[in-house]
């Protein structure tokens, strides 16, 4: 009969340290980088230059946080000073980079919000994976989220699924079509 009554307990227990889990995780908008994406806690924000495989150095920021599972980075590449056929090129090019890292068991094109992307799983020789979303807006940004996990870990979806990007306004921009310049209200 005891013991009946410490199940409950038990499992209200589980659920808030569940619970709490999840609280730590919140969305992140940055208005100058035009996205927004949930990150375990505050990122850090490096500036880097970004070498494309022309040569050409690009100003990019790297946002990255880390949990118990693992670490979750989001790269931003602004390609405006770029060769337009640079930017025709830069998701294929970023996927070849990320691709080398390891063993790809998914490596597919997606589309996020109708912007055309590269969705890629990569096993790394470390017993580790990153599962990626690479994708090029209209406004000349390369986006790179990034999130590596063991892999016996959940698949980190929290953090892959909610990647927006943002116009100047700080409003989410998802296109009616693909290719398409008008935005579903």
């Amino acid at each position: 009969m005891r013991l009946a009554s410490l199940i409950p307990a038990a499992l209200a227990l589980l659920l808030s340290g569940a619970a709490l889990a999840q609280a730590e995780w919140a969305e992140f908008v940055d208005r100058a980088d035009h996205f927004t994406v949930n990150f375990p806690g505050d990122p850090q924000k490096q500036d880097i230059t970004y070498k494309t495989p022309k040569g050409t150095s690009l100003p990019a920021h790297v946002y990255t946080a880390e949990d118990k599972r693992g670490r979750y980075s989001m790269t931003v590449v602004d390609y405006r000073m770029a060769s337009p056929d640079e930017l025709g090129t830069a998701i294929a090019d970023a996927a070849a980079t990320i691709r080398a890292k390891g063993t790809p068991k998914y490596d597919e094109a997606g589309m996020m919000d109708n912007h055309r992307s590269w969705r890629m799983t990569v096993e790394l020789p470390t017993q580790r994976r990153i599962l990626v979303e690479i994708l090029a807006s209209a406004d000349k940004r390369l986006y790179i989220s990034q999130a590596e996990t063991a892999l016996n870990a959940p698949p980190p979806a929290q953090f892959q699924a909610s990647l927006q990007v943002l116009d100047d306004n700080g409003v989410r921009i998802r296109y009616k079509a693909v290719g398409s310049t008008e935005r579903v209200r």
